[in-house]
Protein backbone atom coordinates (compact mmCIF):
# COMPACT_ATOMS: atom_id res chain seq x y z
CA UNK A 1 0.00 0.00 0.00
CA UNK A 2 2.47 2.58 0.88
CA UNK A 3 4.77 1.82 -2.44
CA UNK A 4 0.78 3.05 -4.42
CA UNK A 5 1.01 6.25 -1.67
CA UNK A 6 4.65 7.35 -3.05
CA UNK A 7 3.62 6.84 -6.67
CA UNK A 8 0.92 8.88 -6.21
CA UNK A 9 2.52 11.88 -4.53
CA UNK A 10 5.31 11.53 -7.06
CA UNK A 11 2.95 11.91 -9.98
CA UNK A 12 1.26 14.57 -8.29
CA UNK A 13 4.88 16.44 -7.35
CA UNK A 14 5.88 16.02 -11.14
CA UNK A 15 2.71 16.91 -13.09
CA UNK A 16 3.08 20.70 -10.97
CA UNK A 17 6.78 20.73 -12.85
CA UNK A 18 4.85 20.35 -16.17
CA UNK A 19 3.24 23.48 -16.38
CA UNK A 20 4.98 27.22 -16.42
CA UNK A 21 5.47 28.61 -12.52
CA UNK A 22 4.62 32.32 -13.18
CA UNK A 23 1.35 34.51 -13.15
CA UNK A 24 1.19 35.54 -17.20
CA UNK A 25 0.51 33.30 -20.33
CA UNK A 26 1.20 33.28 -23.48
CA UNK A 27 -1.34 34.54 -25.69
CA UNK A 28 -1.32 31.53 -28.04
CA UNK A 29 0.85 29.05 -26.13
CA UNK A 30 3.96 27.24 -28.46
CA UNK A 31 4.26 23.62 -29.20
CA UNK A 32 6.60 22.16 -27.32
CA UNK A 33 7.15 24.26 -24.30
CA UNK A 34 5.22 25.70 -21.72
CA UNK A 35 6.35 29.13 -21.11
CA UNK A 36 5.28 31.98 -18.76
CA UNK A 37 6.79 34.82 -16.92
CA UNK A 38 6.11 37.87 -14.36
CA UNK A 39 7.67 41.35 -13.78
CA UNK A 40 9.03 43.96 -11.74
CA UNK A 41 9.37 47.19 -11.81
CA UNK A 42 12.97 48.86 -10.42
CA UNK A 43 13.43 52.58 -10.75
CA UNK A 44 14.40 53.01 -14.48
CA UNK A 45 13.84 49.49 -15.71
CA UNK A 46 11.58 46.53 -15.69
CA UNK A 47 13.01 43.25 -14.81
CA UNK A 48 11.02 40.38 -16.58
CA UNK A 49 11.94 36.42 -15.28
CA UNK A 50 10.84 33.96 -17.97
CA UNK A 51 10.29 30.58 -17.15
CA UNK A 52 11.02 28.98 -20.21
CA UNK A 53 10.49 25.27 -19.30
CA UNK A 54 14.12 24.64 -19.10
CA UNK A 55 14.86 25.36 -22.75
CA UNK A 56 17.43 28.40 -23.81
CA UNK A 57 16.07 31.52 -24.86
CA UNK A 58 17.05 32.40 -28.53
CA UNK A 59 15.36 36.20 -28.60
CA UNK A 60 13.33 38.26 -26.47
CA UNK A 61 11.57 42.23 -26.81
CA UNK A 62 8.96 44.04 -26.10
CA UNK A 63 6.37 45.40 -28.94
CA UNK A 64 4.78 48.83 -27.65
CA UNK A 65 2.06 50.54 -29.01
CA UNK A 66 3.59 51.82 -31.83
CA UNK A 67 4.46 48.23 -33.29
CA UNK A 68 8.38 49.13 -32.47
CA UNK A 69 10.27 46.58 -30.85
CA UNK A 70 13.00 47.09 -27.75
CA UNK A 71 15.23 44.69 -27.33
CA UNK A 72 16.44 43.93 -23.24
CA UNK A 73 19.84 45.95 -21.93
CA UNK A 74 20.64 43.32 -20.14
CA UNK A 75 20.19 39.05 -20.33
CA UNK A 76 20.64 36.86 -17.39
CA UNK A 77 20.97 33.53 -18.68
CA UNK A 78 20.52 30.05 -16.18
CA UNK A 79 23.80 27.98 -16.87
CA UNK A 80 23.37 24.86 -19.47
CA UNK A 81 22.22 21.21 -18.24
CA UNK A 82 24.95 18.76 -18.25
CA UNK A 83 28.36 18.30 -17.91
CA UNK A 84 31.02 21.16 -19.10
CA UNK A 85 34.34 20.57 -20.14
CA UNK A 86 36.52 17.48 -21.22
CA UNK A 87 36.67 14.32 -18.72
CA UNK A 88 39.65 12.34 -18.58
CA UNK A 89 40.05 9.01 -16.92
CA UNK A 90 43.09 6.63 -16.01
CA UNK A 91 42.56 3.34 -15.33
CA UNK A 92 45.26 0.32 -13.66
CA UNK A 93 43.94 -3.19 -12.74
CA UNK A 94 45.40 -6.76 -11.97
CA UNK A 95 44.86 -9.98 -10.84
CA UNK A 96 46.41 -12.42 -8.46
CA UNK A 97 46.12 -16.17 -8.42
CA UNK A 98 46.93 -18.69 -10.77
CA UNK A 99 47.44 -16.59 -13.77
CA UNK A 100 48.76 -13.24 -14.19
CA UNK A 101 46.65 -10.06 -15.70
CA UNK A 102 47.75 -6.32 -15.88
CA UNK A 103 45.75 -3.84 -17.66
CA UNK A 104 45.58 -0.23 -18.67
CA UNK A 105 43.01 2.46 -19.96
CA UNK A 106 42.72 5.97 -20.50
CA UNK A 107 39.36 7.31 -21.81
CA UNK A 108 38.38 10.79 -22.81
CA UNK A 109 34.71 12.25 -22.61
CA UNK A 110 33.85 15.10 -24.68
CA UNK A 111 30.03 16.65 -24.06
CA UNK A 112 27.59 16.23 -26.81
CA UNK A 113 24.62 17.84 -27.66
CA UNK A 114 23.03 20.95 -28.96
CA UNK A 115 22.90 22.92 -25.79
CA UNK A 116 19.48 24.11 -25.95
CA UNK A 117 18.47 23.04 -21.92
CA UNK A 118 19.11 25.45 -18.93
CA UNK A 119 18.68 25.42 -15.10
CA UNK A 120 16.40 28.15 -14.37
CA UNK A 121 14.72 31.16 -15.49
CA UNK A 122 15.95 34.10 -17.75
CA UNK A 123 15.81 37.49 -16.34
CA UNK A 124 15.53 40.07 -18.78
CA UNK A 125 15.89 44.25 -18.22
CA UNK A 126 14.32 46.73 -20.00
CA UNK A 127 14.72 50.26 -19.92
CA UNK A 128 11.58 52.12 -19.20
CA UNK A 129 11.70 54.68 -20.74
CA UNK A 130 12.38 52.91 -24.11
CA UNK A 131 9.39 50.81 -23.85
CA UNK A 132 6.62 53.08 -21.70
CA UNK A 133 3.96 52.25 -19.71
CA UNK A 134 1.96 48.68 -18.85
CA UNK A 135 0.14 46.36 -20.62
CA UNK A 136 3.60 44.91 -22.18
CA UNK A 137 3.76 42.34 -24.91
CA UNK A 138 6.84 40.29 -24.43
CA UNK A 139 7.55 38.40 -27.70
CA UNK A 140 9.96 35.57 -26.88
CA UNK A 141 11.20 32.63 -28.49
CA UNK A 142 13.02 29.81 -26.98
CA UNK A 143 15.32 26.93 -28.65
CA UNK A 144 12.70 24.03 -30.26
CA UNK A 145 9.68 26.21 -30.06
CA UNK A 146 7.96 29.15 -31.90
CA UNK A 147 7.69 32.71 -30.82
CA UNK A 148 4.78 33.60 -28.63
CA UNK A 149 4.12 36.65 -26.82
CA UNK A 150 2.89 36.68 -23.14
CA UNK A 151 1.41 40.11 -22.10
CA UNK A 152 2.71 41.43 -19.03
CA UNK A 153 -0.43 43.98 -17.68
CA UNK A 154 -0.56 47.10 -15.25
CA UNK A 155 -0.72 46.09 -11.87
Amino acid sequence: MRPRLWLAALVIALGGCASASLPYKPESPPSGAALSADYTLLADRLRVEVDTSGYRLEDAQIITPAQTTVRPQTIEQPPLYGGGGTGIGIGVGGSSGGGVGVGTGIGVSIPMGSGTRVQGNTVLYFALDQIGPAPWRLSVKVAQTTPAVIVLPAR
